[in-house]
């Protein structure tokens, strides 16, 4: 049976495969010190049937033979798509042509007091699609998410399933056979903090700003796509915009102190995925691309397709993009260090989470990566200039040179 403790944390990714294979409900998923959830097993139902440890991604990688199949910088079309994704904005048209054509899609949005969760979006309720644009710097709620996926492709829908590599493969692993109605997406990520410091991060700007909040951006696009900012905004009205240079969530998550200990030692970076389609920042498009395509700060996704049903499935979506082929070996070199690598922790972690479990957010701040009065007023200067209109005049001069 699955036995995770405090001395191999670092095996499981919290997929929740073995929780969802279980065929008497023996595991639950329960959160730690930290606030990350791990498989727990009641002994007292388990039959020994080992179907966790047969399911579990980690135990039974699953290694992805061939090569890339394309390579893109890719763009959408739709300016609103474009400036409220995170990049380039390659997640939504393909979730659009799944619900035209009555299928279903799933990723990740806001449940209750906005918990981090996967969700399940149809034509009923795809008001809520914009909720899974762009990115999520936390750990998402799975629950019985890979059961309810089944369930629908069981039924001969298209399902689009999108989240993290170790989402994805837990995934596969859990279904334990190929079904042609499913069309995976993951995404190239530096690890996943715990959905606790959400949870403190929540209240602190709740309390601070005397109002719930209604809408979270975690890269809105503020001062262009180099420069992303956390974008909250405020039942009351008040909007809310910081850079990772002063936002407490960015900053713990930039700074590689916040991430589950299998963050640190990934085994899902591979340059070929198990999934349909892999994505991740095109922050040199200019230098990756065959044609030197010009940075113009509004973002471009990189996407690898790694099937042959990727392909048949981009060929049917492009006219809503603006595509250009990439050098492969360019883009992980200058854009996907993550592809092949995982994120060296912050010296400070353990300590970070110890006293994090005690305290507040704020103060956790200030004891291990503290926002300095240097850090302030550049964040100042560069609200005032954006006010004034002079920030993209001093982007584009510094481009110059």
């Amino acid at each position: 049976m699955i036995n995770i403790d405090n001395s191999n944390k670092d095996k499981c990714c919290g997929c929740t495969a073995c929780m969802n294979i279980c065929p008497v409900n023996a595991i639950e998923m329960i959160p730690d010190e930290e606030g990350f959830l791990y498989p727990v097993v009641n002994k007292e139902k388990c039959i020994n049937c080992d179907l966790c440890e047969k399911t579990c991604p980690i135990i039974n990688k699953k290694k992805v033979e061939g090569k890339i199949e394309e390579a893109y910088a890719l763009r959408a079309k739709d300016e609103k798509i474009l400036k409220t994704s995170t990049s380039g904005g390659f997640f939504t048209p393909i979730a659009n042509w799944i619900l035209k054509n009555d299928g279903v899609v799933i990723g990740v949005g806001f449940g209750d007091e906005k918990r981090i969760e996967h969700v399940i979006i149809t034509n009923e309720n795809k008001k809520r699609l914009p909720e899974l644009r762009g990115s999520k710097y936390v750990q998402s709620y799975l629950g019985d998410i890979y059961k309810q996926t089944k369930g629908l492709l069981e039924t001969g829908k298209e399902v689009l399933f999108s989240g993290t590599p170790c989402q994805v493969q837990g995934l596969i692993k859990f279904l334990s056979k190929d079904y042609e109605n499913l069309i995976t997406v993951d995404l190239i990520c530096h690890g996943v903090p715990s959905p606790k410091l959400w949870e403190k991060y929540v209240e602190y700007q709740e309390k601070k700003h005397n109002s719930k909040i209604i809408k979270v951006n975690f890269r809105n696009k503020t001062y262009g796509y180099h420069s992303g900012t956390m974008n909250l905004v405020f039942d009351n009205g008040k909007k809310y915009y910081g850079s990772a240079r002063v936002d407490y969530m960015l900053k713990s998550f930039f700074t590689e102190i916040s991430s589950r200990p299998c963050c640190y030692d990934c085994k899902f970076k591979d340059r070929k995925h198990i999934s349909d389609f892999t994505i991740f920042d095109a922050w040199t498009v200019n230098r990756t691309t065959y044609n030197k395509v010009k940075d113009d700060d509004r973002g471009y996704t990189n996407i690898f397709v790694n099937s042959n049903k990727g392909k048949e499935i981009l060929k049917k979506i492009k006219k809503d993009y603006t595509l250009y082929e990439i050098d492969i070996d360019k883009a992980i070199e200058l854009d996907g260090i993550m592809v092949e690598n995982s994120a060296i922790p912050n010296k400070n972690r353990k300590e970070y989470y110890k006293f994090f479990k005690e305290n507040s957010i704020e103060n956790t701040i200030k004891k291990f990566i503290p926002v300095t009065g240097k850090d302030m007023i550049i964040e100042n200067i560069k609200n005032i200039l954006y006010k004034m209109g002079l920030l993209n005049k001093i982007k584009k001069i510094k481009s110059k040179n």
